[in-house]
Formats: structure tokens, C-alpha cells, sequence
């Protein structure tokens, strides 16, 4: 059988502050009434004995007048024990019992406004209880959201709720603090991941390319020999096979910078003259592609403490990349601009953009979207960047693709080195 579910906090607290409040105005109502009560008894006791000790000095004809103002308290009764006997001159007796119900109906009336007073002063009291159950439960609430959140998978950040008690707004930032602490962890551990998983591919990279390329250059020697000896018709297929080769040999390179990247040359880059010479060099391209390039750099933008030859081939493969995206047309646009310590290279374009689910994985080598791609020429990028100290990030809001490039301001009064 299953168990019943236990009430929540916020009932509880409902309950009890309820209990408290109901209990604290029929203590004070009750109390007023049964003084009152005790008092007005008192005063019919009073007033009867008053009225038997007139009543014993005059006659029966006059004590009745006298008994009519017992009438609101006391009411004539039957001989029985208990009645009250008043008694005139000549021995005539009357016999009065106290009546109670008349005594409370008075006493009520009298006390009507308290009554309404107490009963208004209940519900503002259970109001509160409510308001103060839900004040002190919501914070409590949106911290087992958040770890619901969590346990499905998916960061968030508790907002800060203002007048709350000390306790609840610490407990709130040490979520959110813990919240921030795993996310860097987890960053962590994917970035350390994926090194361990380079290194290990670079070295294979590197011993592959290696063998490779020399068999590929005395190939290309070879077939520059053969052409000489075919007849003119008969070169076609060789010209297939010199371009296959080249083709082929442009990858063992790219296989070779990614596995053993030349280390940076640092000095100060010109950031216009930067972007300048990657428009030049990609003109081509973006006009064959019917693309339309455009590039612009901050005013007083500084330079780049970097390789120059190493950051252009970052642009280049950025906007190539970005061409390639949009074969039927649209736009890329190339911006530089300082952001405190480091200069922001901005790479748009307007192509289809990049699935979710693809973005954690495009700096992954030999991961690539297009079937003449090799996967990479954004790996490259990543390792030029991150050599430089530097960070690329990539955002693929709609029909579009940014790629952020931030690289650190070249010291002051340092030389090119």
C-alpha cells in the first residue's frame, strides 16, 4: 500500500500560524465574555438580594412592582432546589432562577463589536499565516527547482530575491556559487579530455604524415617525368592524378601543423593591416561565390601581441570557411574592436548556421560538414588561439554563424621579437 504524502512546509506552516492565531482570539473573546458573564452575574446576585430585603418590609401589592426589575436576569420558577425565594411583609413568596441564556444573549449583543473586532482580527491573521508560509517557502521552492534542474542535466542560476531572510538569500548564492563551481569543472574536465585526446592523435598524426609524405613527393616527381613522355591526348588522366596528389599532400600537411604546430613568433600585429590583407587574399573567392565581404576595425583598436603569419591563417580559414557556407550568396562581415585587456576578432556571416548539437564538436579534428572538408582547419585555428593565450568562441543564433576570436593587446613597450 502505498504511503500517504506528507504535508509540505508551506502547509505546515499554514496550519500551525492558523492553530496559533484561532487560539489566540478565542482565548482573548472568551475571556472578555466569561468576565463579562461573572460580572453581570455578580450584579443580578446583587441586585436580588437588594430586592429580598426591600421585599421583606412591604406588602405583597408593592413588592410586585419591585420583582419587575429582576425580569432581565432572573426568570420565575417552579419550587425546585435551587430557586432563589423572595418574600413580602405579609408572607406572599416568589421563586427565581437565574437565567442564563438571557444573561449571554445581553452579553453578546453588548459585545458585538468585539466579537466582529476578533473575528476580523482571525482572518488578518490567517492572511498573514499565508503570506508568511508562502514568503518563507518560495525561496526553498526555487532551490528544489534548481536541483530538479540539475539532476536533468541543465545549468541555471537561482535569481536573487530581495527581502528574504539572511539564511535563505546564503543558501540561494551558495547554489548558484555551486552551480558556477561544477560548470567550470565540467569545462575543465572536457577541455582536459579533449588535450589528452589530441596529444594521443597528434603523435599518430604526426608518424602517419610522416611516412606518407615522402612516398607522395617522388610520386608528384614521377608523374612531372611521365608527362613529358605521353602523347598530348593521354595527359588528361594525369592531370587528374597531379591534382589528387596535391590534393592529398595539402592534407599530410595540414595533418603535419596540426601535429606539431610551429610556436609562435610573438611581437605587436596591426590589427587593420590584419584584416586589410585577409580581405585581399579571399576577394576571390567571395566573388566567385557571389559573397559580399566587408570589414571594419574600432577606432584606437591596439595591436595584437601575437604571430602575424600564424593569425592570418586563423582569419583565412575563418572567412574561407564562412564562403564555403553560403554557396548561393549572402555575406560575411569581419570586425575588430578592444574589449579590456584583449582585442575581439568578430567573423558573421549570413549562411544556414551551425546545429546545437554540432557546435561542442567543430574544433574536433577530422570532424567537418562538407564532404571535400578534412575536419581540420578550424582544429588548427583552435591551437594557433589557444597558443596565443587566447580564446574562440562560436555562436550559431539562426540563420547565422559568429566566431569570436579574443587575443591579448600587445604589452606596452615591448619590441617584435
Amino acid at each position: 500500500m502505498r504511503s500517504p504524502r506528507p504535508l509540505s512546509i508551506e502547509t505546515r506552516i499554514k496550519v500551525i500560524l492558523t492553530a496559533i492565531a484561532m487560539g489566540l482570539t478565542g482565548l482573548t473573546v472568551g475571556t472578555a465574555l466569561t468576565q463579562g458573564f461573572f460580572e453581570r452575574t455578580g450584579e443580578a446576585r446583587l441586585l436580588l438580594e437588594t430586592a429580598r430585603s426591600a421585599a421583606s418590609g412591604l406588602p405583597a401589592a408593592q413588592v410586585e412592582p419591585l420583582l419587575e426589575r429582576l425580569r432581565p436576569f432572573w426568570k420565575e420558577a417552579p419550587r425546585a432546589q435551587g430557586a432563589e425565594t423572595v418574600r413580602s411583609a405579609d408572607g406572599q413568596e416568589w421563586r427565581f432562577a437565574l437565567d442564563r441564556a438571557a444573561i449571554w444573549n445581553a452579553l453578546v449583543y453588548r459585545q458585538r463589536y468585539v466579537l466582529v473586532a476578533g473575528l476580523i482580527g482571525l482572518l488578518v491573521a490567517v492572511e498573514l499565516a499565508v503570506f508568511l508560509a508562502y514568503s518563507l517557502t518560495r525561496p526553498m521552492k526555487i532551490l528544489a527547482w534548481g536541483c530538479e534542474q540539475m539532476r536533468s542535466g541543465r545549468w541555471v542560476r537561482l535569481p536573487t530575491l530581495s527581502r528574504t531572510p539572511y539564511e535563505l538569500e546564503a543558501l540561494n548564492e551558495a547554489f548558484n556559487g555551486m552551480v558556477e563551481d561544477l560548470k567550470r569543472w565540467q569545462d575543465f574536465q572536457k577541455q582536459a579530455a579533449r588535450v589528452e585526446r589530441l596529444a594521443a592523435l597528434g603523435s599518430v598524426a604526426a608518424a602517419v604524415a610522416h611516412e606518407v609524405k615522402n612516398p607522395l613527393a617522388s610520386m608528384r616527381i614521377h608523374l612531372d617525368l611521365l608527362r613529358g613522355r605521353l602523347p598530348e591526348n593521354e595527359r588528361d588522366c594525369l592531370e587528374i592524378l597531379g591534382a589528387e596528389l596535391d590534393r592529398l599532400n595539402q592534407t599530410v600537411s595540414q595533418l603535419l601543423s596540426y601535429a606539431r604546430p610551429r610556436p609562435p613568433l610573438f611581437g605587436p600585429v596591426d590589427v587593420r593591416e590584419l584584416l586589410s590583407w585577409t580581405a585581399s587574399m579571399t576577394s576571390t573567392p567571395c566573388r566567385l561565390a557571389a559573397v559580399n565581404l566587408s570589414w571594419a576595425v574600432e577606432e584606437g583598436c591596439p595591436p595584437i601581441w601575437g604571430d602575424g603569419p600564424q593569425l592570418k591563417q586563423v582569419l583565412l580559414n575563418l572567412v574561407l570557411n564562412a564562403v564555403a557556407a553560403q554557396p548561393d550568396g549572402g555575406s560575411v562581415r569581419l570586425e575588430a574592436q578592444r574589449s579590456g585587456q584583449n582585442v575581439v576578432l568578430r567573423v558573421e556571416d549570413t549562411g544556414p548556421g551551425i546545429p546545437a548539437e554540432l557546435l561542442e564538436r567543430i574544433f574536433d579534428p577530422f570532424f567537418t560538414t562538407r564532404p571535400e572538408g578534412t575536419g581540420l582547419g578550424l582544429s588548427i585555428v583552435h591551437r594557433i588561439v589557444e597558443g596565443h593565450g587566447g580564446r574562440i568562441d562560436v555562436e550559431s543564433p539562426g540563420q547565422k554563424t559568429v566566431f569570436s576570436v579574443s587575443l591579448p593587446t600587445a604589452p606596452q613597450g615591448k619590441k617584435e621579437c
